[in-house]
């Protein structure tokens, strides 16, 4: 019999880009979320994953495809979760009124998390859609997967993940003396906003993990969410679905895609475009991403800046028009 670190429902939303009108491919999402809500549990947490896609199962020669980041976005209540995932409409200097829509639910089943073979596993198996179609396929959900899973050491850098640290308490710092990965003993991990996990595909078939997932979900009854209100058509035949709700004239607390809400020096204080120029000014390019983190920080930017930039991925950014759309692409 296999020990359960912990298990629970597993929801997949996509968040389209600012006003997109028609979704056709991963080019029209802005992000990927991961929501996992443990079994008899109150907090709920959901996750960012980097470029916008579970990674892939490869039977052969493993693929840099076959491993991706993700991380914790927010954990909280269920329903400030469900509000975290609703559209919003905010405005900024440059472009005026702008909105975000709604992310979409692309998926919802159960899921485990295990140890096997010296190493914690992540595996799941979807309720809805019965039958994926190109929604899922888009996004790498499968009909069931399971993934080779770890927590990064916020002390040490990791090329290709964001900068941004958690805030562990030292009973868990503890846990990673100077190792760069450690495996999920402890389901608290995961609870920390801005933690970071490493995915690695496995197998598309629960059966090679010698495990059965039974059970079903219900995303909507958990978040606290008006399913008539929402677009399922993802969730229920797998087609990519457009927002359609009214958004919100105010964005929800910590939520970075609020941008610029009143322009002015209200624009400066958030990852707007003015915001990130005063974050950086002084900045000389080309530079790296941690070069844009260490300005920000020395210019004594907003933390809602720093988180943003926290997030950039590693790499050379050329002009101060590369980081505007940088910003664009993480936010």
């Amino acid at each position: 019999m296999t020990d359960y670190v912990e298990q629970g429902e597993i929801y997949f939303f996509y968040r389209p880009k600012v006003n997109v009108e028609k979704v056709e491919s991963l080019d029209d999402v802005q992000r990927l979320h991961v929501v996992l809500a443990p079994e008899n549990g109150s907090r709920v947490r959901l996750f960012l994953v980097g470029k916008k896609r579970l990674p892939e199962i490869i039977k052969s020669k493993p693929k840099s495809t076959a491993r991706e980041w993700m991380m914790n976005d927010l954990t909280g209540q269920p329903q400030e979760i469900g509000k975290a995932l609703a559209p919003l409409e905010y405005a900024t200097k440059t472009r005026g009124e702008q909105e975000q829509g709604e992310a979409i639910p692309a998926g919802e089943g159960r899921y485990v998390i295990f140890e096997r073979e010296g190493s914690s596993r992540l595996a799941y198996r979807l309720t809805s859609p019965g039958k994926p179609g190109k929604a899922q396929r888009e996004l790498g959900i499968l009909p069931e997967g399971s993934y080779i899973i770890s927590v990064r050491n916020p002390a040490i850098d990791v090329p290709g993940f964001p900068h941004s640290k958690p805030n562990f308490p030292k009973r868990l710092e503890e846990k990673f003396a100077d190792k760069r990965w450690i495996d999920i003993d402890d389901p608290t991990l995961l609870d920390y906003e801005k933690a970071q996990l490493v995915l690695i595909g496995a197998h598309d078939d629960l059966g090679e993990e010698g495990i059965e997932i039974t059970g079903t979900a219900h995303l909507f009854k958990t978040l606290g969410l008006n399913e008539r209100e929402w677009p399922t058509e993802a969730l229920e035949g797998g087609t990519l679905a457009e927002p359609q709700m009214q958004a919100e004239t105010l964005a929800p607390k910590r939520d970075r895609t609020k941008g610029g809400e009143r322009g002015g020096k209200a624009a400066r204080k958030t990852a707007s475009a003015a915001g990130i120029a005063q974050a950086l000014r002084g900045m000389e390019f080309p530079c790296d991403s941690k070069a844009l983190l260490e300005q920000a920080k020395a210019n004594d930017a907003p933390r809602e800046i720093v988180e943003v930039l926290g997030e950039f991925p590693d790499r050379k950014f050329e002009t101060m028009a590369d980081v505007q759309k940088t910003v664009g692409e993480v936010r």
